[in-house]
């Protein structure tokens, strides 16, 4: 199993803790977890912890599956899809748990922020009362405490006019503002682990920047754990401990940010390295496009299922790398460079 660790991740906010997050239980574990539909795997074999205070980034184009792991983690996947494999939230078995053992779970210990608000927000409640109403659920608040709580969640995730724009329907408001409420609702009850789908997209620079700010402020306050997809790469070198990217369903490369962002070792993590803007790129200079795109769960290649699109791809693909791991380091190919490495 690929077990991530801040040990020799960036760990600021860790190290802040009462119990250091290298030497605390995981919060978060998900071993060898796959999802199908039908006969076809969308998830394969995805192994994942995550300690209190750490952030862990998922990264990988669309359709790779990051959504799609995070929904396992909370029991959300749709009904024609099955799951196999272990997930344990605070020591809680949750794959195959009854909606009981979840909802249990949901809201006060785990939240989770979605990708599209617009579709996620109630669309005939006011958006002050939807959070009010998380508060209520999961707290023992009440009155004016909580309309308090709403005005603070509101003010800390950067919502202007809060008077105002609490009174306003989903529909009157922009999908960053949107956005914006739906991290405060996920915050509002002060949860262990808040799984994040690309939560800061729709936002600008400079609230996007005071988001982060809030998360690792919490993280310092409560031992927040964190698993955030985002595409972003400027954000998880932001705010990453450790970074598992994905493709085509499957970790492909885990390790702590400074090391993969410093070595690369799979051609999929050097390509989307190459092709992302800034980090001192001169202007001007074009950005390198990966060639191809991900292939459906119904068409991947025999072997290596990068092997279509990389630029090493050599006759021993046609067999399927399997996930290798030495110290915090992990990768799936066949010209990793790692030595010594002992599969995961």
């Amino acid at each position: 199993m690929v077990t991530l660790s801040n040990a020799l991740g960036g760990g600021n906010t860790a190290a802040s803790l009462p119990l250091p997050a290298a030497k605390a239980a995981p919060i978060l574990e998900v071993s060898h977890v796959s999802v199908h539909a039908g006969r076809h795997a969308l998830v394969e074999d995805v192994s994942l912890s995550v300690k209190p205070g750490e952030t862990l980034c998922l990264v990988g184009e669309s359709g790779c599956g990051k959504s799609l792991t995070c929904m396992s983690m909370l029991g959300l996947l749709e009904d024609n899809l099955s799951i196999r494999g272990s997930i344990r939230l605070f020591g809680t078995e949750t794959t195959g748990a009854p909606e009981n053992v979840l909802n249990g779970l949901r809201g006060r210990d785990v939240a989770m922020i979605f990708q599209n608000p617009m579709v996620s927000l109630n669309p005939v409640q006011r958006v002050g009362a939807q959070i009010a109403e998380a508060i209520v659920e999961h707290t023992d608040m009440r009155g004016n405490a909580v309309d308090r709580r709403v005005v603070e969640l509101l003010d800390q995730v950067g919502i202007p006019n809060i008077a105002r724009n609490k009174e306003y329907y989903p529909h009157q408001l922009s999908g960053g503002m949107c956005q914006r409420v739906m991290i405060a609702m996920a915050l509002a009850c002060k949860p262990r682990l808040l799984i994040a789908d690309e939560p800061t997209t729709a936002l600008d620079v400079t609230i996007q920047a005071q988001i982060l700010r809030l998360l690792r402020d919490l993280q310092v306050e409560l031992g927040l754990g964190i698993v955030l997809v985002t595409h972003d790469l400027g954000v998880v070198a932001e705010i990453a401990d450790t970074v598992a990217v994905m493709y085509a369903g499957r970790i492909v490369e885990a390790a702590p940010v400074d090391d993969l962002f410093e070595d690369p070792r799979h051609p999929y993590t050097r390509a989307l390295m190459a092709s992302r803007i800034g980090f001192g790129r001169q202007p001007g200079t074009p950005l390198d496009a990966i060639g191809g795109t991900v292939p459906a769960p119904s068409a991947r290649p025999v072997g290596c299922n990068f092997a279509p699109r990389c630029p090493m791809a050599s006759d021993k693909c046609a067999t399927d790398p399997q996930l290798v791991h030495y110290g915090q380091r992990a990768v799936a190919c066949h010209f990793s460079g790692l030595h010594n490495a002992v599969p995961a």
